[in-house]
């Protein structure tokens, strides 16, 4: 594969993860919404971790890409 052909595979998933991390947020703040008192602190909690576990993911995807194209550009 070229180099912009790389690049340019890179920066597609770079969105692709973007859009992950948006729709993670907006999963959140949609699964609490309309909650209150004990109900809220329930969901909020479970919507939490689901959170932080979709932008670890996201995280450690973004650092795989990052890396592999530091690595390319080295070999490069």
């Amino acid at each position: 594969m070229t180099t912009f052909a790389a690049d340019h595979e890179t920066d597609r998933q770079l969105r692709e993860l973007d859009d992950r991390t948006r729709t993670a947020w907006q999963d959140y703040r949609s699964s609490i919404t309309e909650l209150a008192g004990v109900e809220y602190e329930d969901a909020e909690l479970i919507s939490w971790e689901r959170l932080q576990q979709a932008l670890h993911d996201v995280a450690a995807e973004r650092q795989r890409l990052v890396g592999a194209a530091a690595d390319d550009d080295s070999q490069n």
